[in-house]
C-alpha cells in the first residue's frame, strides 16, 4: 500500500468517525454512555410503595422511545391492572407507548434500580438517589462506537 493510498484511508476513517448520527445517551451522576439506536433498555427496580419488582423494557429509533412492555408482580397503586399473559412469577403487558426523545426517571436507594442495554449493565442499585436522562442526541459515530465520554 503506498504512502498516499494509507493517508487517504487515515483521513477518510477520521472522518467517517466524526460524521454526526443520532444516538442513545443516558446520563446520570456526571457519567455520559451512548448506544447505537435500536438499542433494548431494561429498567428493573423495586415499586416505591407496593415493594414489588417491575421490568419496563423500551426501545429507540431515530423518532423517540417506546416504552414496550412492562412485568410486574403484583397489582397496586401505580400499577397497571390490564394483564395480557404472564411469564414465570411476572404479568406481562405489551405497549407500544411513545416517551419523546427525552424523559428523566428519578431513583432512590430503596428502588434498588438496575438499567441495561442490550443485556449489559449501565446502572446496579447506586446507594444515592439519581436522576437518570434518557435522551436521543446527535453525537460523532465514534461515540457510539466507545460507548462512553
Amino acid at each position: 500500500m503506498s504512502r498516499r493510498t494509507l493517508s487517504f484511508f487515515v483521513i477518510a476513517m477520521f472522518i467517517i468517525l466524526f460524521i454526526p448520527v443520532k444516538a442513545v445517551e443516558i446520563s446520570f451522576d456526571g457519567d455520559v454512555h451512548f448506544y447505537p439506536l435500536g438499542s433494548t433498555i431494561e429498567i428493573t427496580y423495586i415499586h416505591s410503595v407496593e415493594r414489588s419488582t417491575v421490568v419496563e423494557v423500551l426501545v429507540a429509533n431515530k423518532s423517540g422511545f417506546y416504552a414496550v412492555e412492562m412485568k410486574w408482580k403484583d397489582f397496586g397503586a401505580g400499577l397497571p391492572e390490564d394483564i395480557q399473559g404472564t411469564v414465570g412469577d411476572y404479568y406481562v403487558k405489551h405497549v407500544s407507548d411513545y416517551l419523546g426523545e427525552d424523559f428523566s426517571y428519578w431513583f432512590i436507594p430503596l428502588n434498588h434500580v438496575n438499567i441495561t442495554v442490550n443485556g449489559s449493565p449501565v446502572l446496579n442499585s447506586p446507594e444515592k438517589a439519581l436522576l437518570v436522562d434518557f435522551r436521543i442526541k446527535r453525537v460523532p459515530l465514534i461515540l457510539t462506537l466507545i460507548g462512553r465520554w
